[in-house]
């Protein structure tokens, strides 16, 4: 009787989830990530589609969780890194701070791609 009641409750909780706002779906995501204590934990586009006020609660949580976990972020909202990886065809070809590879790159293919004059 117990599990026919632990069906009904998860049944019930699964049903409420569509009711459940971008942002707090998205919560409730890395919740349910971080529950089982990862080494690292990876984000593809978590704001994405969100309202300013819910990205801005996301990235508050991911700056609090920085603290207990390494964040992996895949993002096209720069000012959110703290780190930039320039690649060329699979090969790493620059990673440094994000204000060093946009502002001032020591390899000229970094360069020349952040100008505009790549390819």
């Amino acid at each position: 009787m117990e599990k026919c009641g632990e069906v009904r409750l998860i049944s019930k909780f699964f049903s409420m989830r569509v009711s459940l706002s971008g942002g707090q779906q998205q919560r409730l995501c890395i919740a349910r990530t971080i529950a089982v204590k990862p080494q690292i934990v990876l984000m593809d586009e978590p704001c994405l589609a969100l309202d300013p006020i819910a990205t801005a609660r996301i990235e508050e949580l991911i700056v609090e969780l920085q603290h207990d976990f390494i964040i992996l972020i895949v993002t096209h909202n720069m000012r959110v890194s703290d780190r930039n990886p320039f690649f060329y065809l699979g090969e790493l070809i620059e990673y440094d701070k994000h204000s060093k590879v946009f502002g001032g790159p020591s390899k000229e293919q970094t360069e020349d791609y952040v100008i505009g004059c790549f390819g």
